[in-house]
């Protein structure tokens, strides 16, 4: 605390000349009553301070201040700069003389050495409330060890084996539906019955030409026969393979993608994988497309193996009534058969979609009866994306901070290799608002 110490005031002259005497006891009494009474006067009738302040990247602002302290001063600046101080404490306001490090002290007294002006502005600093320091110094905790785990992690990460759905043999594919908690359930062609044919030709293909030159017209043909309204698509993908799936439990990732897609509006729930011989054919790679598929649409899918004559393989995810989930496959020795069983399964999904792409149209189905227990595998989504600005409010801090690191991670996850991106998942899990059952968090 700065203390300053008062200037005596000389005796006027014309007083002073009048006596001879060195000391004069009465005068002195009177000139001592007549001088603290001009204080008191000039301390009346003292006017206010004009004093300029800077808060932050502001414009300084000129105050009129006719208090007695820095911490009055404080109390002054704080109207002044409303709104933008409303919501700071006077105790959390700190202020410095233009060019100086040291704070100035609450109970300081103002006086005429704070006139300054616009470019000796006092600074203004507000300090962060403790508890919001807390909380930053416990994110940047979190976020620290966060990192150091991730990097341990990515050190001791079993490398992951990528497997093309092309180069799936069918054991491993039968191993990777037990990790998925899958029995296989093969059905027959005649409990598909009775079940109206499609009538139609085989397709015929041109054995010298390559099946992927061939693909304009087999999905030409795939239209024709299931003769689908404007409402569903029958669409050539054989050039898209950037799907991937990964199976945690087999540490195994699936990529790839199939010839053809079918469904309501624009979303697929059947895939085709086509083959000019059944000689070629690749249970393996239609199990491995259902897996695909399943992960990537919320309908409930269907993935089928054909030469589209009268050699078709279907498979689907189905549920039976003791709650036992299974791979159900089926071989069709029909074509007609197999093209009325996609029909009616793809005509069942369009109530997946109805409600955004036709609310208005209903298209009957009769599904045979293994079609009845078909289900999808995997939940989507796993995450409900953060869209609604109008939650953010009423989010509570943990759920804000859950929030900014699932947004991170995804980026992390974005822009890392495939086989890294199982122990980003597993992150991104940590910071789940499912309050009800929280996963194990992976750090201490």
């Amino acid at each position: 605390m700065q203390t300053r110490s008062k200037t005596k005031k000389d005796v006027p002259p014309t007083i002073a000349s009048t006596s001879n005497t060195p000391s004069v006891p009465h005068l002195r009494k009177e000139l001592s009553m007549s001088s603290g009474l001009e204080n008191l006067q000039l301390g009346l009738s003292s006017p206010p301070t004009k004093i300029w302040v800077k808060y932050g990247n502001n414009q300084p602002v000129k105050i009129v201040f006719d208090g007695e302290d820095v911490d009055d001063l404080k109390e002054a600046i704080k109207k002044k700069l409303s709104p933008k101080l409303n919501d700071v404490a006077v105790d959390d306001i700190t202020l410095r003389r233009h060019g100086e490090e040291v704070d100035l002290d609450p109970d300081l007294a103002v006086d005429q050495s704070f006139k300054n002006n616009a470019s000796t502005s006092l600074q203004v600093i507000v300090n962060a409330p403790a508890t919001l320091k807390r909380k930053h110094e416990e994110s940047s905790e979190v976020l620290n060890e966060i990192v150091k785990t991730m990097q341990e992690g990515f050190s001791q990460l079993k490398s992951v084996e990528i497997i093309k759905a092309s180069s799936l043999p069918e054991d491993r594919a039968r191993d990777l539906a037990g990790h998925l908690g899958l029995t296989f359930l093969d059905v027959l062609e005649t409990a598909y019955k009775p079940i109206e044919p499609i009538s139609c030709e085989p397709f015929e293909w041109n054995m010298e030409i390559s099946e992927d030159r061939q693909m304009s017209e087999v999905v030409e043909w795939f239209k024709d026969a299931l003769n689908l309204s404007e409402d569903f698509h029958v669409r050539d993908v054989h050039n898209r393979s950037g799907y991937n799936r990964h199976i945690p439990s087999a540490n195994v990732t699936l990529t790839g993608g199939t010839d053809i897609s079918i469904g309501p509006s624009a979303t697929p729930c059947v895939w085709v994988e086509t083959k000019k011989r059944k000689e070629n054919f690749k249970e393996g790679q239609a199990i491995g497309e259902l897996f695909l598929i399943d992960k990537l649409y919320p309908t409930k899918s269907m993935s089928v193996l054909t030469d589209c004559k009268d050699n078709w393989m279907i498979y689907f995810f189905s549920e039976t009534e003791d709650k036992k989930r299974h791979l159900t496959s089926s071989k069709i020795d029909s074509h007609g058969i197999a093209l009325a069983i996609i029909k009616q399964f793809v005509l069942d999904e369009w109530k997946t979609v109805r409600n955004v792409a036709g609310p208005n149209i209903i298209y009957q189905t009769n599904l045979p009866a293994p079609l009845t227990k078909k289900i999808k595998l995997e939940s989507i989504p796993d995450e409900v994306d953060d869209r609604m600005a109008d939650v953010i409010d009423n989010m509570t801090g943990k759920e804000l901070l859950n929030m900014s690191m699932r947004n991170r991670l995804k980026f992390v996850k974005s822009i890392i290799r495939i086989e890294e991106q199982p122990i980003i998942d597993q992150f991104i899990r940590q910071f789940s608002d499912d309050y009800e059952n929280p996963p194990p968090l992976m750090y201490a």
